[in-house]
């Protein structure tokens, strides 16, 4: 069985590693062949595999990769981390949520919005809903166990609701909208996955060095 240090570093790794989904994205937006709007423009649009007039995005199997990439570290970190939630049904249930945010994050990959609207929207709609229950989920079941972890939850969960009835409303162009609703699990994922690496590190650091110094004799 894993060790509870390795697997929570393994799972802060995963999760650390989802601040390269932004270098993807920017890289991919800047080597579009007509300018890209992060204001006006989608983040499916960094996929699109054919170009047209409007759009056309020679890196879109870069961006593509990385829409399955970030799939894979959202259900590799929410496995490792699961023993912070408590066991039982709470357990079950971030799991379940996570893999599923994370096995349709992935199709997002594969099935480009150019390739069929309607299969796109079905690959996306899951996590798009399910991304917010989980954060809320999270927010409630730690709020007594991990309290900083809970607020930090609570904080991403308010903004994507934010940005959710900014989408419906369409008080704020799309491309702002859509970022305030899909942004806040990733930064979840990445700030929590650097904070838990860190003091893992910091623990292991501390202890070997415990070992390696003799106690002073009194």
């Amino acid at each position: 069985m894993m060790n509870h240090n390795v697997r929570h570093s393994a799972a802060g790794v995963a999760w650390t590693l989802v601040f390269a989904y932004i270098l993807a994205e920017i890289a991919t937006a800047y080597a579009w062949k007509v300018p890209y709007s992060f204001r006006h423009d989608t983040i499916s649009d960094l996929g699109v595999t054919a170009c047209t007039p409007n759009m056309c995005s020679p890196l879109h199997l870069l961006m593509n990769s990385t829409f399955v990439a970030l799939g894979l570290l959202t259900i590799i970190g929410a496995v490792l981390f699961r023993g912070y939630v408590p066991h039982g049904y709470r357990q079950w249930w971030i799991v379940s949520l996570a893999i599923l945010i994370g096995m349709s994050t992935a199709a997002t990959g594969f099935v480009p919005s150019n390739n069929g609207i309607v299969v796109h929207l079905l690959a996306v709609l899951p996590g798009f809903i399910s991304r917010h229950i989980v954060l809320i989920l999270l927010a409630i079941w730690l709020w007594n166990q991990r309290r900083l972890v809970a607020v930090w939850s609570a904080t991403c969960a308010l903004t994507g609701l934010v940005g959710g009835v900014l989408l419906m409303g369409s008080a704020v162009q799309i491309g702002i909208s859509e970022r305030l609703v899909l942004y806040p699990l990733p930064a979840f994922m990445a700030v929590t996955g650097a904070a838990v690496l860190s003091t893992t590190l910091t623990n292991a650091v501390s202890e070997r060095y415990r070992r390696l110094v003799p106690i002073r004799a009194h």
